[in-house]
């Protein structure tokens, strides 16, 4: 089931108050003002009044008969409706929580190499080095400097992208759960990838997967299937086995020769990626930035997919100040451009077209890179607007999503085990108890004891049903494995 950016979540139900205490207190004088009036008009001849009697008639049974109303009257008027909005709005928290959770996933940029035709691109793009590059419709080629005679580009530039991750892919390698993944249209050029970490003598021998230019991973998705599959043979639930540490590579090389006719500009990237569950795990693992959940939508309806971002609270609106694109076109762009001019941000625009020339898929990866890098120089939160076949793409990179923000309310707790239900069936059992005329155990007194525990249990299995079905569901499956089924 795809995810919902615009979920819509429950209303909070107030605090329930208890009853005022002068209730309880008029209740009290009531009842025991009416049991003194009965017994003094049906009080005896010749019988003093301060005797065993007297207490037993006028104080001990009007006592355990009002106690068992105020526990009622306490029950209905607060202890009920205080367990259903506990119920209500706890289930409203952990709803919300969720969502919030889902909303700010993604993967973590460990770390990162960019190889552009412009030096330090992203920072002469933000106007904090130099002068911004311009070089509007102009193919541009990789520097990469004078490699070895007779060594082909792509391992010249799969070289220099994985050099500056050498300690970091060390390891990754020793925690069993790495893999490579190439986003290019040549399968088969995987083996160059494992060519060139022989090459370098890196440790293992890596998987590589190969994602083609037309699929987008969408960065809180699953990259692959497979991934996702039974714990063991015939189970009923999924195990998540996606890699916690994963090696994205991508580029862009021309052609070369007489014949070669290049329509983009060239251009490198490789992001070391750490998955949720090893970001959770290792606390202390350092990451440049977060690729957060990207969001979707027609081309003419990016207007609201950017409202529905932004309002979602990834990360304080507030904060984001740049705005990357590249590869838009048509109404793609236009429509961008205007929702953008419309969101009521100051974004600074930056167009990798406008800075490096015509640009080939791997802009997806580079504006990516580029943004990582910027977020963890402490330039805030970038947004990203990208081509997508469904219309448009649109993302936050960000240093940490902002933290959830749902606060806990003490009077969400409440949950007594019986609360005043057990009060109540105690003081009935006692007021029957002492109105009963027998002098020694009988039958009365044997079906009001067996009746108060089934009220007991009854209280007990009403007031929690869940924590009931679940010691159900564990005796069965407990009793089942003991006699082999």
């Amino acid at each position: 089931m795809s995810f919902r950016w615009d979920q819509r979540m429950p209303e909070e139900w107030p605090a329930v108050k208890p009853p005022p205490v002068w209730l309880y207190i008029c209740l009290f004088i009531v009842v025991h003002g009416a049991a003194l009036v009965i017994v003094l008009a049906d009080w005896p001849k010749g019988v003093p009044i301060w005797s065993e009697k007297l207490f037993h008639g006028a104080f001990a049974v009007p006592l355990t008969l009002s106690m068992a109303i105020c526990f009622m009257l306490h029950m209905v008027l607060y202890d009920g409706p205080a367990m259903q909005a506990a119920d209500h709005n706890t289930k409203r928290w952990h709803q919300i929580d969720n969502w919030q959770r889902q909303v700010r996933s993604g993967v973590a940029v460990l770390d990162s190499v960019v190889l552009a035709p412009e030096p330090d691109l992203a920072v002469r793009m933000l106007g904090l080095e130099g002068k911004p590059p311009e070089n509007p419709g102009k193919l541009k080629a990789l520097d990469l400097g004078a490699g070895e005679e007779g060594t082909p580009r792509l391992h010249s530039v799969l070289t220099q992208l994985l050099i500056p991750l050498l300690p970091r892919l060390a390891t990754a390698m020793r925690s069993d759960s790495f893999e490579i993944v190439m986003q290019c249209d040549q399968p088969e050029l995987s083996l160059d990838v494992q060519q060139v970490w022989r090459q370098m003598e890196l440790p293992g021998v890596p998987r590589v997967r190969s994602l083609d230019n037309s699929m987008d991973v969408g960065f809180a998705d699953h990259w692959f299937k497979d991934y996702v599959q039974p714990a063991y043979p015939y189970a009923s639930y999924n195990v998540d086995r996606t890699p916690k540490y994963r090696l994205l590579l991508a580029w862009h090389l021309n052609k070369e020769g007489l014949d070669a006719a290049p329509a983009h500009s060239e251009a490198a990237v490789a992001l070391l990626l750490g998955s949720p569950a090893l970001m959770r795990e290792k606390k202390d693992l350092r990451q440049q930035a977060w690729l957060l959940r990207q969001m979707t939508s027609d081309a003419d309806q990016v207007d609201r997919s950017l409202s529905l971002l932004l309002d979602a609270g990834q990360v304080p609106r507030e904060r984001i100040h740049h705005f990357w694109h590249s590869r838009l076109k048509g109404i793609a762009q236009h429509g961008t451009m205007g929702a953008v001019r419309e969101s009521g941000q100051i974004l600074e625009e930056h167009a990798l077209e406008q800075a490096v020339g015509p640009q080939a898929p791997v802009a997806r990866w580079l504006l990516q890179a580029l943004a990582a890098k910027m977020a963890h120089f402490g330039q805030g939160p970038q947004l990203i607007a990208l081509p997508h076949e469904q219309g448009v793409a649109l993302n936050l990179v960000a240093k940490e999503p902002a933290p959830l923000n749902v606060p806990w309310k003490e009077e969400y707790d409440y949950c007594p085990v019986f609360g005043p239900a057990l009060g109540m069936i105690i003081s009935l059992w006692t007021f029957a108890m002492l109105v009963s005329r027998n002098k020694l155990w009988d039958t009365f007194e044997t079906v009001v004891t067996c009746g108060a525990v089934f009220l007991v249990i009854a209280v007990f299995v009403v007031r929690h049903p869940r924590l009931v079905a679940s010691m159900a569901r564990s005796t069965g499956e407990y009793v089942a494995g003991a006699i082999g089924f």
